[in-house]
């Protein structure tokens, strides 16, 4: 009953509160921050997905903070766990362990070693109440967390709450840890709330501005996959963000922190080609006993590391991503791709005239989209066309026959033959004739990534067709991805999609061309990509409907 009540009791106290003052405008940088006529989508409540409730924790405490992780399960919607993240809710199962995890960081954070950090003064007795201190804490600290303005008589709240939870428990320090506690409980820290200013009729540009301890937010969990900073908050606090002088100069200095920016484009990418999933994909031991745990981990960092040498450090361009032969090797990595590395972590370049170029011929994408035992020309096509060309696949037929894929099936000796088969039935052709001729390109690679020229002592043909253009082999295949019209415009929309947490509406079709332009104009920059998208209207206002009421205390 008390774990309930105090549960209560956090949400109650956060969920006071929610008005700012003024609205940012946009400039004339790009054709599409121009684009200032149109009503966006609406506003959005994401749930903290597993990453970002981390990086959150360790931006706040330190990266040496050790805590539960969330149980709560990430679902994707359009391929992507943010955007999954607006529908998700917190189970009862949930949020026990969300308490568990507040209890155990208040613990940490407010102990003898750490609490210094955060604490700037000291009770005149660790065992009795002291108002005054708590008061520096609960002002210092709130916000931070809370990531929003403390409201008129909320931080009263917070220091009663301290108050008497010292009075209980005879530790001023515990008193602490249970507002702390109830912070990292509260909606305001596991949802990313967002807020907007009531319509204003004399508006030149159509819907609602978001608060700019909205923006704050929504600006730094797109850019840095993490809360504000305190000097983001402060800004948004002291109306900066209400300017778009202000709010461009915070923006140019999120851009410019290599370090942050870095960590924000893996959390991207990390859920784009669903690189966790990675620890959990079953491979068989017995036919691939050097696939281990470390080279699952060094894959996904291979593929991450590629990335932002190529978008953030090399600034190329983007559809570069999937013919550079430029990456990183390590020891682990090293027997699956068949050559020898001395250091971990050493830069390496694919052979010019080798079967390899781009970041689909990681062992990370090559491994997840497999199965355990061999390779998968489906699952490989499928993610292709889903996630990177944004033409989903329907869910194959309940009576499909699955087996007949397999090897020993007796319907071919390669994966081509037996899909060929399978193509047969018209009821399997229709998703078929778009899935394998991109999937089959990457036969010569097996279920764990590693090169090949045969299946079953047939030589491996990876001819295919991807829009109007066909290819002889993999290496044809990479130059066609690249210049598919469909990959840019994926990456546009995914990435809007990813930045204001919502699928897009009708109305925002032509700031999503106008976006296009911009990057293909702007030479496929992916971090100017990121620039144009945060001037966008789209993503500094909303069609509603949280409002932010006048009065201190609305929700």
């Amino acid at each position: 009953m008390r774990g309930t009540l105090f549960i209560l009791t956090c949400l109650t106290l956060t969920m006071a509160g929610c008005s700012t003052t003024g609205s940012p405008s946009t400039g004339p940088d790009s054709t599409a921050a121009g684009l200032d006529d149109y009503v966006p989508g609406p506003i959005a409540m994401r749930r903290l997905t597993k990453n970002q409730y981390v990086s959150t924790m360790h931006s706040l405490f330190g990266a040496d903070l050790q805590f539960f992780p969330p149980t709560e399960v990430d679902t994707r919607v359009e391929g992507l766990l943010s955007l999954g993240a607006n529908a998700a809710t917190i189970t009862p199962a949930g949020l026990e362990r969300y308490e568990s995890s507040a209890r155990q960081v208040a613990s940490q954070v407010l102990s003898p070693d750490r609490r210094g950090r955060l604490l700037g003064c000291m009770p005149e007795s660790p065992t009795d109440a002291d108002d005054a201190c708590a008061t520096e804490f609960v002002v210092g600290v709130g916000p931070r967390v809370l990531r929003r303005a403390l409201r008129e008589g909320e931080a009263d709240d917070y220091v009663a709450l301290a108050r008497e939870a010292t009075q209980e428990l005879g530790d001023f320090y515990r008193g602490l840890e249970s507002v702390l506690a109830s912070w990292l409980l509260s909606a305001d820290f596991l949802f990313i709330q967002e807020r907007a200013h009531p319509l204003n009729s004399t508006s030149e540009s159509a819907g609602r501005k978001l608060t700019a301890e909205t923006l704050a937010s929504r600006l730094s969990y797109f850019l840095w996959n993490s809360a504000p900073d305190a000097e983001l908050l402060e800004a948004a606090f002291a109306g900066e963000l209400d300017t778009d002088q202000g709010y461009r100069a915070q923006l140019e200095r999120l851009l410019s922190n290599d370090e942050r920016l870095g960590q924000g484009i893996r959390a991207l990418f990390n859920d784009l080609y669903e690189l966790d999933a990675l620890e959990t994909a079953p491979k068989d031991t017995s036919a691939f006993p050097q696939y281990t745990m470390g080279v699952i981990e060094d894959a996904k960092e291979q593929t991450l590391r590629t990335v932002v040498d190529h978008l953030l450090t090399r600034r190329a361009d983007y559809r570069d991503l999937f013919t550079t032969r430029q990456t990183f090797m390590t020891k682990n990595l090293g027997p699956i791709y068949g050559i020898p590395v001395s250091e971990d972590w050493e830069a390496y370049e694919f052979p010019q005239e080798g079967a390899r170029a781009g970041i689909l011929s990681h062992v990370s994408f090559l491994a997840l989209h497999a199965r355990s035992a061999r390779s998968s020309a489906v699952l490989r096509g499928e993610f292709i066309l889903d996630s990177l060309l944004c033409t989903p696949i329907p869910a194959p037929p309940a009576n499909v026959n699955f087996e007949a894929l397999e090897p020993n099936s007796g319907l071919g000796d390669t994966a081509r033959e037996r899909l060929a088969v399978h193509r047969s039935d018209p009821n399997c052709a229709v998703c078929h004739d778009l899935m394998d001729p991109i999937g089959l390109a990457f036969e010569n690679f097996d279920a764990i990534g590693q090169f090949r020229t045969q299946e079953s002592g047939v030589t491996i043909e990876t001819y295919g067709q991807i829009d109007e253009t066909e290819y002889d082999d993999i290496t044809g295949f990479y130059p066609a991805l690249r210049n598919a019209p469909r990959l840019t415009t994926c990456m546009v929309l995914k990435l809007y999609m990813y930045a204001v947490g919502r699928l897009p509406a009708i109305s925002e079709n032509e700031v999503l061309e106008a976006l296009e332009a911009d990057f293909d104009s702007g030479g496929y920059d992916f971090v100017r990509l990121m620039e144009n998208i945060a001037l966008t209207h789209g993503f500094r206002a909303t069609s509603g409907p949280r409002e932010a009421e006048a009065e201190e205390g609305g929700a």
